[in-house]
């Protein structure tokens, strides 16, 4: 069958291409679907997964990103009903379907001068202040209380230091999105 991505390598290949292309916008939909979740790499891992068993109903050329991030949709909405289940709090499906437009309609371009403009933003810090963010988010299982005591510092102040941080790349972020045209 000429149509099977699988029994073709360069369809393979491009198909490979356009996941690994995509991470960025699949987390992103997911994070903004169960937004403050520490599952997100779980479910996005579990989209790939199947996204890669599907690989043979995409058609090359047509919109990855809006084909996997409706993958990533019911997934995510697996994940709710699991989480409803054993008793969680959960949006609604109408609050969930709103979230899900907002996000659709925001274009690729837009992330990646968003992306570039964080890029830049982050270049501007001094080598203490790189310190102390990446020590807080450079693993999704480091929480205050851990980087308090790698740090030596109370968690009061780190709190204080990583919000001012915080804020001046959004400022930073704005400010190089407003330069080059960008929408913030």
């Amino acid at each position: 069958m000429a149509n099977n991505p699988r029994k073709n390598p360069r369809m393979t290949q491009e198909f490979v291409s356009l996941l690994t292309d995509h991470q960025e916008v699949i987390r992103a939909y997911i994070i903004t679907q169960v937004p403050g979740c520490s599952e997100v790499r779980d479910i996005q891992q579990e989209v790939n997964i199947l996204l890669w068993e599907k690989m043979n109903q995409f058609k090359l050329g047509s919109n990855f990103g809006a084909w996997a991030c409706t993958v990533a949709y019911y997934k995510v909405l697996d994940y709710r009903k699991k989480q409803k289940k054993n008793g969680f709090l959960v949006f609604n499906d109408e609050l969930a379907s709103l979230l899900s437009l907002e996000t659709e309609t925001r274009k690729p371009e837009a992330l990646e001068a968003k992306r570039s403009a964080l890029h830049y933003c982050l270049q501007k810090l001094t080598d203490k202040e790189r310190a102390l963010l990446d020590a807080r988010y450079d693993s999704a299982t480091r929480d205050m209380e851990q980087v308090s005591r790698e740090t030596g510092r109370s968690r009061a102040s780190l709190r204080v230091s990583l919000s001012r941080l915080r804020s001046g790349l959004k400022d930073c972020i704005n400010k190089r999105l407003a330069v080059e045209g960008g929408a913030a």
